[in-house]
């Protein structure tokens, strides 16, 4: 990916100190947390400083610094701080990283390869080709931007489950999901969380039983015959760790 990760994420301020929970409750507690699988996206921006900002979803560490690895550093201080723990017990933790592509902001698992097989090419190639399937997308990005959203296309795998996508998601996010399609060139659905402005005409995504465990190819199949536009409620988000402390930091 080239040029940029910036972008005005959310704050999260450390709320005044409270009693402390008993020895065993605290330590269940860190325990449950520790336990979470963390998304942590650094977002890369030269324009700004620091060039990289970071979030992290659920616990919310928000921080910033000028190379991914100063700011990879920072969230790992950060979050063993916020659970009290030490590195090695740290969660385990999935990056992605978001940088300006051409004319879109682009999000994808950090060392994954994603490949278009049909051309024996990176999907991301594809992505930027011209073509029918690639024109009804830019379109639909144009579209949501004058409509005031933000969007962000994210590159998965077509086999990635839903859970993947929904775990990474915030609320306020609007997400264009893209994979390769061996018939349409492009699988995509947008994604819109349960706090984004307006849109509200927008059929939820049905929730049962298998919803986390779906590949997310059988989704954007699903929808490419309709809208291809879906929102989630809150029940679809993991829930928000609530902790006395929410770690903010700039380096």
């Amino acid at each position: 990916m080239t040029s940029a990760l910036s972008g005005k994420r959310r704050r999260h301020t450390v709320s005044a100190a409270q009693t402390p929970a008993p020895r065993g409750r605290g330590n269940e507690s860190r325990q449950r947390r520790s336990a979470t699988t963390e998304h942590v996206v650094y977002r890369y921006d030269p324009r700004c400083a620091p060039a990289i900002t970071y979030h992290s979803i659920p616990h919310g560490c928000t921080g910033g610094s000028n190379t991914l690895a100063e700011a990879r550093n920072s969230y790992r201080r950060d979050i063993a701080e916020l659970l009290s723990v030490h590195r090695q017990e740290l969660p385990l933790t999935v990056e992605h990283l978001e940088a300006m592509v051409v004319d879109m902001w682009v999000r994808a698992k950090m060392l994954a390869v994603h490949r278009d097989p049909s051309n024996d090419q990176m999907f991301l190639q594809t992505l930027l080709s011209q073509g029918p399937a690639q024109q009804a997308l830019h379109a639909r990005l144009a579209r949501k931007t004058n409509e005031g959203y933000k969007p962000l296309v994210v590159i998965v795998e077509p086999h990635d489950t839903v859970g993947d996508v929904l775990d990474q998601t915030a609320a306020d996010d609007t997400l264009f999901i893209v994979h390769f399609d061996a018939e349409d060139v492009l699988g995509w659905i947008v994604i819109h969380g349960p706090e984004t402005d307006g849109g509200f005409e927008t059929p939820c995504i049905a929730s049962h039983a298998g919803l986390r465990t779906m590949p997310i190819g059988v989704l954007t199949q699903t929808y490419a015959a309709r809208s291809r536009e879906v929102r989630l409620t809150l029940n679809h988000l993991r829930d928000v760790i609530s902790s006395s402390a929410v770690c903010t930091n700039s380096t």
